[in-house]
């Protein structure tokens, strides 16, 4: 079976779980890549750095402000300055322990989508393209994994590593274009508002043998538009499997 066929053969609604599912868990902590998992979601959504000893690490910001209260600067310090800080923002903290609350490793979120049948879908962070590749086919993922970027120059990194599915954040035609040259490949338009999606544009898209995707089905009435308009996968922050 080739790669997209292993990807998309699946004819479920193929939600991806932004950050973990964050209703019950904060983002991007190991509970809420566990609790995508057991929910069933086709992907799981994560964000990846590298610590100055180069430790893969799941955070979306390049700080712990936000999530973890500290201004340390994940690619400033090693791993071992930032394991003993705990997740203090999001939802069910009192439900977890220190140890489930810590800085996930990119390794324990592989274990995580790997062990459930989950597609690892890996929004890259600073200069991490190698080292997630190298780690993905250290893990005999490279073929049932997206590497994603806001960053085209990551997409073509990646690219040029490796043939694993790539998918540009906030895309353009242009872009498009790009990646339908390069194969292997899809992206996501920023139109937050479906209306405003210009007429023909997915179909444009899909004629040129890239996948696609709108942010996000968070509602059971936008879900319904999104599979109608044709979308190949959706990124939700709330919407359950079915």
């Amino acid at each position: 079976m080739n790669r997209e066929n292993t990807l998309f053969c699946d004819k479920r609604p193929l939600l991806i779980a932004h950050r973990g599912y964050t209703p019950i868990a904060p983002e991007n902590s190991l509970p809420s890549f566990l609790a995508a998992a057991k929910l069933g979601y086709w992907a799981i959504e994560t964000d990846v750095h590298r610590t100055l000893d180069g430790v893969l690490v799941c955070c979306h910001d390049y700080s712990l402000q936000k999530m973890y209260g500290s201004p340390a600067v994940i690619e400033e310090a090693t791993y071992a300055e930032l394991k003993d800080f705990r997740v203090c923002r999001g939802n069910g903290l009192e439900n977890f322990s220190a140890d489930e609350l810590r800085l996930p490793l990119f390794e324990e979120y592989l274990d995580i989508c790997a062990s459930h049948g989950c597609v690892p879908f890996i929004e890259t962070k600073g200069d991490v393209v190698e080292s997630v590749l190298h780690t993905v086919e250290k893990r005999g993922l490279t073929d049932t994994s997206v590497l994603s970027s806001t960053k085209f120059v990551h997409i073509e990194e990646a690219r040029r590593l490796s043939n694993v599915f790539v998918h540009h954040i906030f895309s353009n035609v242009e872009k498009m274009q790009r990646i339908a040259e390069m194969g292997n490949g899809g992206l996501s338009y920023n139109y937050p508002n479906l209306d405003e999606v210009p007429s023909g544009l997915i179909e444009q898209t899909h004629a040129m043998g890239v996948k696609v995707c709108l942010r996000a089905g968070d509602s059971e009435e936008t879900l319904a538009r999104m599979i109608e308009m044709g979308l190949d996968y959706i990124p939700t922050n709330r919407t359950l499997p079915r």
